[in-house]
C-alpha cells in the first residue's frame, strides 16, 4: 500500500523562506488572475463600445445614401432656378412664378454613441488604428450637420420665389448670391460622402437600410406641382413642408 507522505514545515530561516515563497505564489497567482479578469473585461468593453460606434455609423451612412440618390435631382432643381432668375433680366424684372421649389433631403448626423463611449473612456480600449478612422469619420458628419444647417437656410430663401412675381436688380443679385452658396454646400455634401465611402470601406462597415424614415423626394417634383400635391410626393407629412 501506498504510504501518504506528509510536508513538515521547516524550521528556522528555512521555514521564514518557505513562508515567503508560499506568499509571494499566492499574490503572482492573485495577481495574474486579476490581470486575466481585468483583460477579459476590458476586451468585452472594447468590442462593445465599437460595436455601438459601428452601429451609429452604419445608420449615418445610409442616412447619407438616401441624400446622395437624390443628388440629380438637387443638381437639375439648382439649374432650374439659376436659369428662372436669370430670365428676370430679359423680362425686365417678370418671371414665371414657380408653384413648388422644394430642397434637398435633410438629415441628422447622429453622435450621441461616439459622445457617450468616448466620455466613458471606452474608447480608448478600441485599438488606436480603427480608433483614428472612427474619428475621422466623425470629424466628418460634423463638417456635415453644420453644412446641411446652412443648406436649408439657403433654400428657404429660394423658396421666396414661389411667392414672386417680380425681381428686382438688387433681388436677382442677392437670389443668384444665395443659390450659388447652395451649389457650393451641394458640391461639398458630395465630396465629404465620398471621402467617408472610403473611411467606410476601410471599416468593412456593413451597408444597411434605414426603413422607418422615408427619404424625401421635395427636389424632385416638377416646380410647376401644385403645393398639396407637391407635398404628398415629398413623402413628407401633409403640412409638414415649409
Amino acid at each position: 500500500m501506498f504510504r501518504l507522505f506528509k510536508l513538515k514545515p521547516p524550521h528556522g530561516w528555512s521555514a521564514v523562506a518557505w513562508e515567503l515563497t508560499i506568499v509571494t505564489l499566492g499574490v503572482l497567482i492573485a495577481l495574474a488572475a486579476q490581470q486575466v479578469v481585468e483583460s477579459i473585461h476590458e476586451r468585452g468593453e472594447a468590442r462593445d463600445a465599437g460595436q455601438a460606434i459601428r452601429g451609429e455609423l452604419e445608420h449615418n451612412m445610409a442616412l447619407l445614401r438616401s441624400r446622395a440618390d437624390k443628388k440629380p435631382c438637387v443638381d437639375a432643381r439648382l439649374a432650374e432656378l439659376q436659369a428662372l432668375i436669370d430670365s428676370a433680366g430679359a423680362s425686365g424684372g417678370a418671371i414665371k412664378t414657380p408653384n413648388w421649389v422644394g430642397r434637398p433631403q435633410f438629415w441628422t448626423m447622429q453622435m450621441s454613441r461616439w459622445q457617450a463611449t468616448s466620455q466613458a473612456g471606452r474608447a480608448a480600449l478600441v485599438p488606436a488604428d480603427e480608433l483614428a478612422l472612427y474619428g475621422g469619420m466623425y470629424s466628418y458628419m460634423a463638417n456635415v450637420n453644420a453644412a446641411m444647417a446652412d443648406e436649408q437656410e439657403d433654400w428657404a430663401r429660394l423658396r421666396s420665389l414661389e411667392h414672386l412675381g417680380r425681381l428686382t436688380p438688387e433681388m436677382q443679385f442677392q437670389l443668384t448670391s444665395t443659390l450659388q452658396q447652395a451649389r457650393y454646400i451641394n458640391w461639398r455634401m458630395n465630396v465629404w460622402t465620398k471621402q467617408l465611402r472610403s473611411l467606410f470601406d476601410q471599416l468593412h462597415l456593413r451597408v444597411v437600410v434605414v426603413r422607418n424614415i422615408p427619404p424625401s423626394r421635395s427636389a424632385c417634383v416638377p416646380m410647376n406641382t401644385p403645393r398639396e400635391q407637391a407635398v404628398r410626393e415629398s413623402n413628407s407629412y401633409p403640412g409638414d413642408e415649409p
